[in-house]
């Protein structure tokens, strides 16, 4: 063998000494997994929040919530219009996305899950760059958003208007962070124009929570090291261009901007209104807050308060000097850990401000439990080097007690499906095992407390109603029915809630509702009335009185009432659920 030129590395040989290629294969190593670790962390974080969506989506079954956006999508992929065929509050953008799975997937409940599950998938990828662009690690980041999953989608189990507006807030809350610290000039401009799209796309979604997060996407701009001013006029810029391009396309489609002024913004702000006097003063809002961490035993609530609060009063008293100096030492971890508390009040704020249960208001805890371990990292990195270890040890701390509130939440809220109150039936080993219809097949029926028909009843009824000529007009919640029979939705409105989806009977504006109905029952030569037992919503008590249900009932709209009590020609059941037909 020759012996070795001078600049090559010499072969192993009877001495032990490793060949070239051998003491290459650790550094190649290192190579790889510097450059596809962070993507299999980001795989994985997303793989397993779609994976909880698809575990826990498919049992039960809550008749009114997760009827309201499968019924939207159905009536976009029918040819309708938001705000010209139908009326709704808010979900517009939902609507629209599940119109998409349906002609992609079929109109089933497959389709549905899988939508909820991607918006998962994308929530917990959201907040892993949120995370790393703050400065956590790839694997660490990994971690909260792994945690993030099993508090976002999950709960609900299904596309909702609510879980929609916090997954385009927070990916607006992402473009406008890379767009003040990326380090890419064309990074920097991309992401800030992307900030106006998302927030509509989160606003028309719902408007609690999304309006908590124009204010913090326009004041990230502060952290910017350079073009500060340009941020700013970017984002400014990417808000006014897409309020025009809305616009136009509202005039293109035929849009009623008197419904729209009803339906989105006046109705909904009655109704904020009313919900505002539930909260007894400032104290009343602070308790509301600490019940929301002790019934939901969250550790993490409290760990942000005690790290968020202070860094959001001192950044704010040294934010002069912040913007002063680019580079200041404390800056990242004041804005880290003043974020992280932003995150968590848009959280309690929202569950403050609405009726819907507290596990489903809770997506960005572990979010903001992340941001705080981020600025304990910046902190450590400012302190010194010797402090950079205690500050990283701190941050895996905060991750192991995010793994710990989010394995518990799993157990006491997604298996018991406890957002949507659904109460688990003992099987009964003699009874036959209850059939859905084709399109819910994939569903593992279980219903709230309140639903007092079975699988069998929905299936039966879906099947007559296939049958049955015309269209039908359904007084109640499961709206599912309109989609799964392919037949129109006939309610001017996605779901029945008086006071915010359609005027009170005693409001002026009522009557011209109840005139669009008939229209819509003319329209769609509705033979068929579908009546369940019970409407989930019904009418609050009048002022001073003691409540009392008073629930929604065919007599609720009474020239509809009249119209079928001089048409009605027979009645027939399917369970508890009654079906007159009309001549």
């Amino acid at each position: 063998m020759s012996s070795p030129q001078p600049n090559e590395p010499p072969e192993a040989g009877s001495n032990g000494e490793p060949s070239g290629e051998s003491r290459h294969k650790p550094a190649r190593l290192e190579q790889f997994a510097s450059r596809f670790g962070p993507w299999l962390a980001l795989g994985l974080a997303v793989a397993h929040a779609a994976a909880l969506v698809r575990e826990c989506g498919r049992v039960g079954f809550m008749p009114l919530d997760q009827s309201i956006c499968f019924d939207g999508g159905w009536r976009i992929l029918s040819g309708e219009v938001p705000l010209r065929d139908y009326v709704a509050p808010n979900g517009f953008t939902v609507h629209a996305l599940q119109a998409l799975f349906f002609a992609v997937g079929g109109v089933n409940w497959s389709s549905y899950i899988e939508h909820a599950a991607l918006m998962n998938a994308l929530a917990a990828g959201a907040v892993w760059l949120l995370l790393r662009q703050l400065g956590l690690g790839p694997w660490l980041a990994a971690l909260f958003a792994g945690a993030t999953g099993v508090v976002f989608f999950t709960p609900f189990g299904a596309p909702y208007m609510d879980t929609h507006a916090f997954a385009f807030s927070l990916a607006a809350l992402v473009a406008a962070l890379r767009a003040t610290l990326h380090h890419a000039d064309k990074v920097r401009r991309r992401e800030a124009w992307l900030v106006g799209p998302l927030l509509a796309l989160a606003f028309f979604s719902k408007q609690i929570p999304s309006v908590f997060f124009l204010v913090p996407c326009l004041a990230l701009c502060a952290l910017a090291r350079t073009e500060r001013v340009a941020t700013l006029r970017r984002m400014l810029l990417s808000l006014a261009a897409t309020a025009f391009v809305l616009l136009i396309a509202a005039f293109a489609l035929g849009v009623d901007f008197a419904a729209l002024r009803l339906f989105v913004l006046d109705l909904p702000a009655e109704e904020g209104a009313r919900r505002l006097g539930y909260i007894d003063g400032f104290g009343a809002l602070l308790r509301n807050f600490d019940e929301t961490r002790t019934k939901l035993a969250l550790h993490s609530i409290l760990v942000v308060h005690l790290l968020g609060l202070p860094a959001l009063a001192l950044g704010s008293v040294l934010l002069p000097r912040a913007l002063r100096e680019p580079t200041w030492r404390w800056r990242q971890a004041l804005g880290a850990a003043a974020l992280g508390e932003l995150l968590l009040l848009a959280c309690l704020g929202f569950i403050a401000l609405t009726s819907n249960d507290r596990e489903q208001g809770v997506p960005l805890v572990f979010a903001a439990l992340g941001a705080c371990a981020a600025a304990l990292v910046a902190a450590g990195a400012a302190v010194g080097p010797r402090a950079a270890p205690a500050g990283r040890a701190a941050a895996f701390a905060l991750a192991a007690l995010a793994l710990w509130d989010a394995w518990g939440f799993h157990e006491r809220v997604n298996i018991p499906r406890k957002a949507i109150d659904i109460t688990f039936a003992d099987p009964s080993p003699a009874a036959p095992p209850p059939k859905l219809p084709d399109q819910l097949a994939c569903m593992q029926f279980e219903t709230p407390r309140l639903v007092t028909y079975g699988a069998n009843d929905l299936r039966e009824l879906s099947e007559y109603l296939r049958a049955r000529d015309g269209g039908f007009f359904l007084v109640g919640d499961a709206s599912v029915l309109y989609g799964i029979t392919g037949k129109p939705s006939v309610f001017p409105a996605l779901w029945f809630h008086p006071g915010l989806t359609f005027p009170y009977p005693h409001d002026a504006r009522f009557a011209a509702f109840e005139q669009r109905l008939l229209e819509r029952l003319e329209r769609f030569e509705v033979r068929t009335i579908v009546l369940e037992p019970r409407v989930w919503i019904g009418y609050p008590a009048p002022d001073g009185q003691k409540p009392k249900a008073r629930y929604i009932t065919l007599e609720s709209f009474p020239r509809v009432a009249q119209l079928v009590n001089a048409r009605l020609a027979s009645e027939r059941s399917f369970g508890p659920i009654r079906v007159l037909e009309l001549r």
